[in-house]
């Protein structure tokens, strides 16, 4: 059975073999055959300025860093207004449910994506400038509610087409370099924005921070405009002549749950299932930090804004690290394998961010529950968002891998996974917390966990070229 058969990912001289062992007959030369297409194909891929893997890494890292900044702005906007919602419930004459379902919906919509064009980060920062400008002049809850649900479905396309973008962009060698580095788009946001919004809060009003989101998305709007460039590439001759507006409207996929089919097949949903169980838990801390810190240390707004800081430094470092972690480790391997490519080599690095979600859990709810100085608790919650976000990046790094023509396609499915488990744990949050403790709950989520990663992680290690190649 052929490499393309079985659906392996193949070199492009692997694949010219395979073309030429399944296409070419009896009475004709094989060996010219191949020879003649191999370099055809080569000589154009390397000449080819439209193909996004030829730019030059200005370009690619410019590409890059802009398509991050949208990423950025999702979780930015989710998480900027966690120190002000004890105000807002108070304004809106609401109760704790209510308000913290506002954040739950937002992280559930961030959640849709479609397929990677440059039209669509340009449309959706666009329309997010818009809605989030009438999210900060409303009068009520329900107008408040509707145009939150708005601005995270446009909030989404950074988060739900990054990754595809960044596949689109590098080669293998330097995939694990760049998820990192859009990854650490994703976890600045969590990491600045309380803090940012907990003395916007104070000092100007929770209004405000809508206001500034918007000058933010209309400044983030022409810079797409001006220096996004299109990653969705098709090589020439590969697809039947067509006219201009058909072909362009062929590359144009955008089906907000087409992806979600992918999470049928085993190795990514093993593999989104532990990642999105420890993001779930995340957001259950985060959502009810606020409602903690009031209530056990009598925090200011803008003193729990500084709070959510640790929990940034651990997001920024578990990005970074796993930057630096991810291709070393993996070509470290393959080397050690006789030079034979295994992708779930990708996976290993995962282990070593599991100690850290396992015990900043523990060591954030116990603390918290023998009223400990209001300090070391916040360790345990940097060590659980430095493990939360490394073995994120590792993760997509994988599901990249796997599926390079799709990779848009399936790094969105694993977002919508996280972001449905983060819905659900930021409305039970406080359900949860005032059933069990702060002790208890944090335990419960520690083995939840362990249960998932060390089930999950090694089943994929041992079967997952099985599945891929079923």
């Amino acid at each position: 059975m052929s490499n393309l058969e079985k659906g392996q990912e193949i070199t492009q001289t692997e694949f010219i073999n395979d073309v030429s062992q399944s296409t070419i007959g009896e009475g004709i030369d094989q060996i010219a055959y191949a020879e003649t297409i191999k370099s055809n194909v080569e000589e154009d891929a390397a000449k080819d300025p439209n193909n996004p893997k030829n730019w030059s890494p200005l370009k690619k890292w410019t590409n890059l860093s802009i398509v991050a900044m949208h990423a950025f702005m999702g979780y930015f906007s989710s998480a900027i207004y966690f120190p002000a919602t004890a105000i807002m419930r108070v304004e809106f004459d609401t109760n704790v449910i209510t308000i913290n379902a506002t954040v739950a919906i937002f992280v559930l919509f961030t959640g849709i994506g479609g397929s990677n064009i440059r039209w669509i980060y340009i449309s959706a920062m666009g329309m997010y400038t818009v809605v989030t400008i009438i999210c900060g002049i409303s009068k009520h809850i329900g107008m408040f509610f509707t145009f939150r649900i708005l601005q995270a479905i446009f909030a989404c396309a950074g988060q739900a087409l990054g990754g595809g973008s960044a596949s689109d962009m590098f080669e293998s060698k330097d995939r694990g370099k760049a998820m990192s580095f859009y990854m650490f788009g994703t976890v600045l946001g969590p990491a600045i924005a309380p803090m940012i919004g907990g003395f916007i809060t104070q000092y100007l009003g929770w209004r405000w921070i809508f206001y500034i989101k918007t000058m933010i998305g209309g400044v983030m709007t022409i810079i797409t405009f001006l220096f996004v460039k299109e990653t969705l590439y098709i090589p020439p001759g590969s697809l039947p002549q067509t006219d201009t507006k058909q072909s362009f409207f062929s590359k144009i996929r955008f089906n907000p749950f087409g992806s979600l089919g992918l999470l049928l097949k085993p190795h990514i949903f093993l593999v989104c299932l532990p990642v999105s169980a420890a993001f779930g838990f995340f957001y259950l801390l985060v959502t009810i930090l606020p409602a903690t810190y009031y209530g056990l240390y009598n925090f200011s707004t803008s003193s729990v804004g500084l709070a959510f800081f640790a929990g940034g430094v651990g997001n920024t470092l578990g990005s970074i690290v796993a930057g630096l972690v991810s291709d070393r480790l993996y070509f470290w391997q393959i080397a050690r394998n006789n030079n034979i490519r295994k992708i779930e080599y990708r996976l290993t690095p995962v282990y070593f961010g599991i100690p850290f979600l396992l015990f900043g859990g523990l060591l954030y709810g116990w603390l918290l529950d023998f009223h400990a100085p209001s300090f070391p608790p916040l360790i345990g919650y940097a060590m659980y968002t430095f493990g939360t976000m490394f073995t994120m990046t590792i993760a997509n790094t994988y599901l990249s891998e796997t599926f390079p023509g799709r990779a848009a396609s399936v790094v969105s499915a694993c977002n919508f996974t996280r972001n449905l488990l983060g819905m659900m744990f930021s409305l039970l949050a406080a359900p949860i917390r005032n059933g069990l403790g702060d002790g208890w709950t944090y335990t419960m989520i520690t083995i939840f966990n362990f249960a998932l990663y060390f089930t999950c992680i090694p089943l994929v290690q041992i079967y997952g070229r099985r599945w891929r190649e079923s």
